[in-house]
């Protein structure tokens, strides 16, 4: 299957979700957890909708922001540090505040304010690298010893296994459109993590090209723009000062 095709047959039909963007955004305890709460909305929520374009962006942000969490944030909230929380906050600033999340509506409700538990989007966030560790093993045949999978030794059959068993729990719902024609229809997302666990799943169903790459110098993930591109940005950005600093240092070896 060739998702690429797959959404330029309906250029409507792609990941959407509700977003509340939020100009700023910090932690707040609430009934004894830890929250991550927007203030000083820019608008009311909207539905935000991610074509070909960008599909990989949501899902190549949230690779990256898990990568500069501190290490054993996943199922201990307590052990998130300030730095983390900042973290956290800049990429909801960038990119909006899940409007939608399973089970933080209550503070809404109960206090007007829109958040989510800190708690749930780390294990979230968690589950989608580890969905992403497992495709590149899988796809990519990783030989990186700094994927767990690879350094455990995990056939590919057992990710595929794993793999499987993580993308039964996607949640996305059909919503038609007739006022278009011919009729065409979304792929609703109950808020911007899920967009990124959909977007993973659509790579793992992609059997021409892949839109997220990890970068072949620092080996983080980022979402490819072309399909020869194997430089992240900041990589890209600085090959010209590698390449001079390589050719440096062969002509300084042959002296």
């Amino acid at each position: 299957m060739n998702t690429d095709l797959f959404v330029d047959a309906h250029p409507t039909q792609c990941f959407s979700c509700l977003v509340v963007n939020c100009a700023e955004c910090r932690s707040e305890v609430i009934e004894d957890k830890l929250y991550i709460v927007g203030t000083k909305p820019k608008e009311d929520k909207k539905l935000c909708t991610f074509e070909k374009t960008d599909r990989t962006n949501i899902l190549s942000s949230l690779l990256q922001l898990y990568e500069r969490l501190s290490e054993g944030v996943y199922a201990h909230p307590e052990k998130l540090t300030d730095a983390d929380i900042e973290e956290i906050c800049k990429w909801c600033i960038a990119y909006g505040m899940p409007a939608e999340a399973s089970g933080d509506a209550d503070i809404w409700l109960k206090y007007g304010k829109v958040g989510f538990l800190a708690s749930s989007f780390v294990n979230r966030l968690h589950d989608i690298y580890t969905c992403y560790l497992l495709w590149r093993k899988v796809y990519l045949h990783d030989t990186d010893i700094r994927n767990f999978y690879v350094e455990k030794n995990i056939s590919d059959e057992q990710c595929i296994e794993f793999l499987k068993t993580h993308m039964m729990q996607l949640n996305i719902k059909i919503a038609p459109v007739f006022s278009v024609s011919p009729p065409t229809f979304f792929l609703m997302c109950d808020d911007l993590l899920e967009v990124a666990k959909a977007q993973m799943f659509f790579e793992c169903m992609s059997t021409d090209s892949y839109s997220v790459g990890v970068c072949a110098t620092c080996g983080a993930p980022f979402p490819k723009k072309r399909r020869n591109n194997t430089l992240c940005e900041a990589c890209q950005k600085t090959k010209y000062q590698r390449t001079r600093e390589k050719q440096r240092m062969l002509k300084s070896n042959e002296q």
